[in-house]
């Protein structure tokens, strides 16, 4: 006996409603605008901390400059004029310039070069940008200067840049009349000639007091200038292939191009292979000068 269903019970049956809403978990437009903010808030840390994270090779190259409330000593060559008295004219009176002009006098115990004061400027830069509770001071190079208990940068060609080269380990690079440089771990030897300056930065350590010592230094005042700026601009490339040890970098400059026409010529102790094969596109870019690269 078949059974069969009352006439009307099919069609009087209520289907499921499909456009019932769907709960928040399976909603995917409550999922898409927390997903993209949470992405977004990420992204903005990630740049923040990367911004404000050293790079590895500017730590390596600043070693101790690069943490902690260090004190350091700028060296600088000092210049003086007899009974350090220095005039300049200024008008009688600011509001009427064109009235007459006065002598004013001042009392001046050192005086600086713009070149060495342009590379103290770059160094200072970089130091500052790395660590920002550093102590610097500016100090004469003059030879009463023996102090050895803080770390300490000599700009330019003066007393105390000679002494650290001598006193400093390890010994690299030592300074020969008439102006250059002359390699103590190889035959090499930099001279400046017209137009063709060098500069030279070196980083050791004092074997007695364990401060590390630099020397930026030109044979002229473009090489000094030079040798501060190609420091500053290629902290990353020289930490890389340097690490955290002492180094004597000698850099050749075009003086008619400044420090833009700079380039490194020498770099004792050479890098070890597996630095020069892993940082190789820097270190061909340190040794290739600006303006002999293609294009």
């Amino acid at each position: 006996m078949s059974h069969r269903s009352p006439p009307g019970i099919l069609g009087a049956m209520a289907l499921p409603d499909l456009n019932l809403p769907l709960p928040p978990w399976d909603d995917p437009s409550g999922l898409i605008l927390p997903g993209a903010a949470l992405g977004l808030l990420l992204c903005l840390v990630w740049l923040v901390l990367r911004r404000r994270a050293l790079h590895p090779g500017v730590r390596a190259l600043l070693g101790p400059l690069a943490t902690g409330p260090v004190p350091v000593a700028f060296c600088l060559r000092g210049m003086f004029v007899p009974g350090n008295e220095l005039f300049y004219r200024a008008p009688a009176d600011p509001r009427q310039p064109t009235e007459g002009l006065t002598v004013h006098k001042f009392k001046v115990a050192e005086v600086y070069s713009a070149p060495d004061v342009l590379a103290l400027g770059e160094l200072q830069q970089l130091l500052l940008s790395s660590n920002r509770r550093l102590s610097l001071t500016v100090v004469s190079g003059e030879p009463t200067r023996q102090a050895w208990s803080q770390d300490t940068i000599a700009i330019g060609p003066h007393y105390k840049s000679t002494q650290i080269l001598d006193a400093c380990e390890p010994r690299l690079v030592a300074m020969r009349q008439p102006a250059a440089f002359r390699s103590l771990v190889s035959p090499e030897l930099f001279e400046a000639k017209e137009g063709l300056d060098f500069g030279l930065v070196y980083k050791g350590r004092h074997p007695a007091t364990h401060r590390t010592c630099w020397v930026v230094m030109g044979l002229g005042d473009a090489g000094t200038a030079a040798a501060a700026r190609f420091l500053h601009a290629h902290a990353r490339s020289l930490g890389s292939l340097t690490g955290r040890g002492s180094f004597a970098a000698v850099i050749a400059v075009d003086t008619a191009k400044g420090w833009e026409g700079s380039v490194l010529r020498s770099l004792q102790p050479r890098p070890s292979w597996w630095r020069r094969l892993l940082y190789r596109a820097r270190w061909q870019s340190l040794t290739t000068a600006p303006w002999a690269k293609p294009g």
